[in-house]
């Protein structure tokens, strides 16, 4: 649940959802050789031309933040960027090219032609993983089985480009750094098939070998058929580590927290247990962030609050606790909770008085309206939330006792306040206004 302006949790997000690939599709079409250019561009295409031999046809990577066939990025940092162009010859079917070229005093030269048996590129990324000061090119390769591609590392280095081995398969991989480092490791996660079991690896550079090799695994949860969001982060107590969301094949999701345990030396993975439910299951489309600014990672956890029937069980509200991550034990530890209107993009942070069990939301129309919960039933209304449509707002229909919130060009938001002062949920406006947050685009 990320949360946009107004809010009493405004403070910006400090945790960048994780570097890396998944499996979800972007439909990009493939595009043939581009009309001549001039400059810079006209001689990476020349490069292009003569290392295909003449016609060319450029592959867009799939996933990932980097979805150009020629993807400019400074390695080096000397302020000049490289260039690596992915293409296949116009008669090749099944190879594919990685050129890398650095620009020098004479024009632009090719650092190293890289030659794989496949079709499609699914992910580019770049991290600090082998022991130069250069940034590593991290690719992975689609194969012919659903979600499973394979990961290959090279490193760059004074115009010259070395392939690094690194052979492992993958469903999605993220990068960056489990320990106080300054360089990245790998985390390949991987959905269960008939041919690989469901699990996290940990990937090193071994520099004597000039090879990533596996350092630890650890099973995941053989159900979850889709990675949704992934973040890298501060678990607390010094421990760092990636949340990854993922999504069984009835649509709910879950969380696993992936970290690397030092006094162990083993590669953790403590939300999922075998047949065990996930404490993080939900239907609710809600993801693992940073909500706060406390630089933690926020995990998500989901109930529906109380309900008389099972009739009023749908109009009822989801309550969504965000709690942080305890190493030490290995537990969930209970922050925030709001109450959720998905339909209507916002939340309502619950005061930390209101004792649970003790208060209920209801979603009526385009309403969110909390009341007392008796134990059995509806008690005394507190207050609502309303999202008017702008215009109807504008024009003062159905406003009366209504005070705005936040407006947008769809909605206004207004809230009706019920509540005797004397009550123990009192609140007044400017605290039910602070309490209100619309949902960010991740959930």
């Amino acid at each position: 649940m990320k949360l946009r302006v107004p809010a009493a949790i405004l403070g910006a997000c400090m945790l960048l959802s994780a570097n890396g690939c998944s499996f979800l599709e972007l439909s990009l079409d493939d595009s043939l050789r581009p009309p001549k250019t001039m400059g810079d561009e006209a001689e990476i295409e020349k490069l292009i031309s003569d290392s295909a031999k003449g016609s060319y046809i450029l592959k867009y990577p799939k996933n990932g933040n980097y979805r150009s066939a020629i993807i400019t990025k400074d390695l080096d940092g000397d302020d000049t960027p490289e260039a690596i162009a992915f293409f296949r010859g116009k008669d090749e079917t099944t190879r594919l090219h990685m050129l890398v070229m650095h620009e020098t005093g004479d024009g632009w030269k090719v650092s190293g032609d890289f030659v794989t048996e496949t079709t499609d590129v699914d992910c580019v990324d770049f991290a600090k993983i082998t022991e130069n000061d250069s940034l590593d090119i991290l690719v992975g390769y689609t194969t012919y089985s659903p979600n499973v591609s394979f990961l290959s590392c090279y490193s760059y280095s004074g115009g010259e480009t070395a392939s690094v081995s690194a052979g492992q398969s993958y469903s999605a991989f993220y990068c960056g750094s489990l320990g106080q480092s300054s360089s990245s490791e790998v985390v390949t996660l991987s959905l269960y098939n008939a041919d690989n079991e469901a699990k996290a690896t940990l990937l090193e550079y071994n520099s004597d070998k000039r090879a990533l090799y596996a350092k630890s695994t650890v099973a995941m949860d053989p159900s979850v058929v889709s990675f949704r969001h992934a973040v890298f982060g501060e678990m607390g107590g010094s421990v760092r580590g990636i949340a990854v969301d993922g999504a069984y094949a009835d649509g709910q999701l879950c969380t696993q927290i992936i970290y690397y345990n030092r006094e162990l030396a083993v590669l953790r993975n403590p939300l999922y247990r075998e047949k065990t439910r996930n404490v993080t299951q939900r239907t609710a489309e809600v993801f693992c962030e940073d909500t706060n600014g406390d630089s933690l990672i926020d995990i998500p956890t989901v109930e529906r609050l109380p309900y008389e029937n099972i009739e009023s069980r749908e109009n009822t509200a989801d309550l969504v606790t965000r709690n942080t991550f305890d190493a030490s034990n290995e537990t969930l530890e209970r922050q925030n909770d709001y109450a959720l209107n998905p339909a209507y993009n916002f939340c309502v942070k619950i005061p930390s008085s209101w004792e649970s069990g003790t208060f209920t939301a209801q979603l009526e129309d385009n309403a969110m309206r909390f009341f007392e919960w008796t134990g059995k039933s509806l008690g005394t209304p507190i207050f609502e939330i309303r999202a008017f449509d702008t215009a109807k707002w504008e024009q003062g229909k159905e406003t009366d006792g209504y005070t705005l919130i936040y407006r947008d060009n769809r909605h206004a938001y207004a809230l009706k306040n019920s509540t005797d002062r004397d009550s123990r949920y009192s609140l007044t406006d400017d605290e039910i206004k602070t309490s209100f947050s619309l949902l960010g685009d991740t959930g």
